[in-house]
């Protein structure tokens, strides 16, 4: 995009604290946040006590931000969620798959879905964990699905709660439509 697109603005703030909030507001026990390119100047953006972890291997790829994640976890996670910081609209979507992992009991992972293709954000039990450490590159926690897929929900979501930010025009379409009713509780 030619500038840090979680520092820009959108509605307001930048575009990773709606992320952050969405995740805070899951009611999750803990919420880490993991931070690279322009470590400082993203830190500087995140409320009061939010974990953050910092990695120095971003360049690496998707994996080496969940492997580091995963690594910074509480050793009593019973599960994790792992998102992605572009995606401001999915707040109603972390509990919900928690809830098919935890309540349910017979998942080790649940994702996002737009007609059964399954998307960011993504959970996974405890089990899974050592899975989520082993990925390599731009190899992103969703290619565990189909190894797992016996063991998977996937949860149906209208395509436009999963948008991802990754161009100037998407944020600017974003910015225009306003934030959805549902998201003035958050912050």
């Amino acid at each position: 995009m030619g500038f840090h697109k979680l520092l820009k603005h959108l509605w307001g703030r930048p575009l990773i604290s709606w992320s952050v909030e969405s995740a805070v507001a899951s009611g999750c026990d803990e919420v880490v946040v993991v931070v690279g390119n322009e470590a400082e100047r993203v830190v500087e953006t995140l409320p009061e006590g939010v974990k953050y972890v910092v990695n120095e291997d971003w360049a690496e790829g998707v994996a080496s931000s969940i492997r580091r994640g995963v690594e910074s976890l509480s050793p009593c996670s019973e599960a994790v969620v792992v998102m992605v910081a572009d995606q401001p609209l999915t707040a109603p979507v972390i509990p919900s798959l928690l809830a098919r992992l935890v309540l349910q009991g017979k998942y080790l992972l649940a994702f996002a879905s737009v007609e059964g293709d399954p998307r960011s954000p993504g959970a996974f039990h405890r089990s899974l964990f050592q899975e989520l450490l082993k990925l390599e590159g731009d190899k992103g926690a969703k290619s565990l699905y189909a190894p797992y897929r016996d063991r998977a929900a996937l949860l149906e979501v209208p395509e436009e709660m999963l948008v991802d930010v990754d161009t100037p025009e998407e944020l600017e379409n974003l910015s225009r439509r306003g934030p959805p009713s549902w998201m003035k509780g958050i912050a």
